[in-house]
């Protein structure tokens, strides 16, 4: 069952590489880079401002730890059919089952370890604890991590649902425990602590558990995990794993009445309408409208300000591109009497209305954010720059490039 596993991981890594092509690209690698600049520079600053026993920087700390354990799924890699065509093996699944779990357990040591690089200048501000310290905390997390993963995987088997809750809350107290210890304390006292945890829950969540396995919800919890991957990959390119939901959303109606029924218009009324009524591209408009000005009620500086503000205004009209080919082999565009080039401006009148408006909401953000007159008026003026340039100039480009 272990080379069976193997095979199937192996299967599922070459699966998600093709997506990952995608979605590192140069973009949004660009962005990343970025964003994270800008974030620590801000976050090096703020660390400055702090005096040395900043009691509220560990409580933060603590918070950020608890809520960064339970990032990571357990990944049984099963599949609808198993439940079908591996019933018969459901005595050799343990050993499968053992081989998921040790590969559940790197990625979130990889999160663990860069939420804690991030974390420690302010925990050696706030507590007066050395880096080197830095190793004791990353193996007391990753110990609370594994026997997160353990409670996860009792959730496949039969009638664990009470046990899984009881497990849940004698692990969030012992995470509460080994994390004041390690902040407030001793870290290698935590480690230690937590090292001795892991064999409690393993003997308490896999040694003494002999119950069926309930492939229902072992499948459906696949089937979750992978689907809120996809639903991330699906930002960056379609994904045919992911199905598109159309919702009605009546109240959105006045919107699209304000567009003409007539023959130039027939792209423009498809484009918006699915805009408005399903969640693909709605929802990533919305998504990274919001994300983008929370952002920038933060930032208090002009030029970072402007670079947020541009290259979100940038990202959101990227990712609304692929809206122009979604009705190329729909037989009734063929039949219509509609010309090409409808689609090009269609898409641009589009995109001006929808980053304009991006545009706007931002500009009424910064006012806030910034205290100058002559700060807002440079970074409004970009915005609306960016807008006019990426409609005009790259939309055009771009969407050739498509079409060879």
């Amino acid at each position: 069952m272990k080379a069976f596993f193997q095979d199937r991981l192996k299967k599922h890594q070459k699966h998600m590489m093709r997506y990952m092509q995608y979605v590192l690209n140069d973009h949004f690698v660009l962005i990343m880079f970025f964003l994270l600049g800008g974030i620590g520079f801000y976050y090096s600053n703020w660390l400055k401002t702090l005096t040395p026993g900043y009691f509220l920087g560990a409580i933060v700390t603590l918070i950020i730890w608890i809520a960064s354990l339970h990032i990571g799924r357990f990944v049984s890699l099963a599949h609808p059919a198993d439940q079908i065509f591996l019933l018969p093996k459901e005595k050799q699944m343990r050993t499968y089952l053992s081989s998921a779990f040790s590969y559940s357990c790197i990625f979130p040591f990889f999160v663990l370890l860069f939420i804690l690089a991030f974390t420690m200048p302010l925990v050696v501000v706030s507590t007066g604890k050395s880096f080197i310290t830095f190793f004791f905390y990353l193996f007391s997390l990753w110990g609370l991590k594994i026997s997160h993963l353990e409670i996860e995987r009792m959730s496949i088997f039969q009638d664990m649902k009470k046990a899984r809750k009881n497990a849940y809350f004698l692990w969030l107290i012992f995470t509460l425990i080994i994390l004041a210890l390690s902040l407030w304390l001793q870290p290698i006292l935590g480690t230690i602590i937590s090292i001795a945890q892991v064999v409690l829950f393993h003997k308490l969540c896999w040694q003494t558990m002999d119950v069926p396995l309930d492939w229902e919800e072992m499948i459906n919890e696949e089937q979750s995990r992978l689907h809120r991957i996809y639903q991330f990959i699906n930002l960056f390119t379609d994904v045919p794993e992911i199905s598109t939901k159309i919702k009605r959303r009546k109240y959105l109606d006045p919107l699209l009445k304000r567009i003409s029924f007539n023959q130039t218009n027939t792209y423009l009324y498809l484009y918006a309408r699915r805009v408005l009524r399903g969640n693909e591209y709605g929802g990533l408009y919305v998504r990274l409208l919001l994300i983008g000005g929370v952002l920038l009620y933060f930032v208090g500086e002009r030029w970072f300000a402007l670079g947020i503000g541009a290259l979100f205004i940038y990202l959101i009209g990227f990712q609304l591109l692929p809206l122009y080919q979604q009705y190329q082999y729909v037989p009734i565009t063929k039949l219509y009497p509609l010309k090409e080039k409808q689609k090009l401006v269609a898409m641009k009148k589009l995109l001006r209305l929808l980053l304009f408006f991006c545009a706007v909401v931002f500009i009424g953000i910064v006012c806030f954010s910034l205290s100058s007159w002559s700060d807002r008026l440079i970074v409004s003026v970009g915005y609306l720059l960016m807008t006019f340039f990426f409609v005009e100039g790259y939309v055009p480009y771009r969407l050739k490039k498509m079409a060879n």
